[in-house]
């Protein structure tokens, strides 16, 4: 930490974070246009997702000064925060997990989904002009296959902030038990049809669900379970 990131009071870095919800306004466009280019987002899938990613910028900061009020509690953060983030939500995942290693006091090595780099690389760019330096938030594209295991099995990372696959979570915690894993990995998510519900608002629901986003949003429809009364009705 040779800018003295983690030397920073709360509020210090909450002025900083500040600049950097500011930076992500103005670069709403080019973020929108980069997720365009590098996954194929549409623009007003892409657009409430900088939104999002602004909403993390301005709040992460304030959780932190609420634990920093209390007198009775000391916190600090971890020291290096290795974050890799998908590809599917290029923008508000990785600048979520960012913010909140940023906003606790811990230096960020970024490794964004190989798919994704371009994003990745114009969202930095918004840390960076607010005043994060770049050896506060270092950003690492590389191979995920490859490169990464060298990443998380690196003794020189205290925690890992990860979005991805429940296998690659399984890998790092087989490959380095002790690390701090905040994951957010995949799984299967149900619609349940009631034979009291509405049946076209709820078919309406689904579709959007599981085909939104182009089906790649983590918590899509991936199964529907329609109560036997009603399924046998619209047989």
């Amino acid at each position: 930490d040779p800018d003295g990131w983690r030397n920073l009071s709360a509020a210090q870095r909450h002025e900083v974070l500040a600049r950097v919800a500011m930076e992500l306004r103005t670069s709403r466009g080019d973020l929108i246009g980069a997720a365009a280019a590098d996954t194929g987002k549409v623009f007003t899938e892409a657009d409430v997702e900088v939104s999002e990613a602004i909403d993390f910028a301005e709040f992460y900061p304030h959780a932190v000064r609420e634990y920093d009020r209390r007198p009775n509690l000391e916190v600090r953060g971890r020291g290096v925060a290795l974050v890799i983030s998908p590809w599917n939500f290029p923008i508000a995942i990785p600048c979520g997990g960012i913010v909140a290693a940023l906003a606790a006091g811990n230096t960020v090595v970024f490794k964004p989904a190989s798919d994704a780099v371009f994003t990745a690389w114009v969202l930095c760019q918004c840390f960076w002009r607010a005043g994060v330096s770049r050896n506060t938030l270092q950003f690492v594209p590389c191979s995920g296959s490859e490169v990464g295991p060298v990443l998380t099995a690196s003794p020189l990372v205290d925690c890992i902030i990860l979005t991805g696959g429940t296998d690659t979570g399984l890998r790092i915690l087989q490959q380095s038990p002790s690390v701090y894993l905040a994951a957010e990995t995949g799984g299967k998510n149900a619609t349940i049809v009631s034979r009291h519900g509405d049946v076209e608002r709820a078919a309406l629901g689904i579709l959007r669900s599981a085909f939104g986003l182009s089906g790649q949003k983590c918590s899509a429809c991936s199964r529907v379970y329609v109560e036997r009364p009603l399924a046998d009705a619209l047989r």
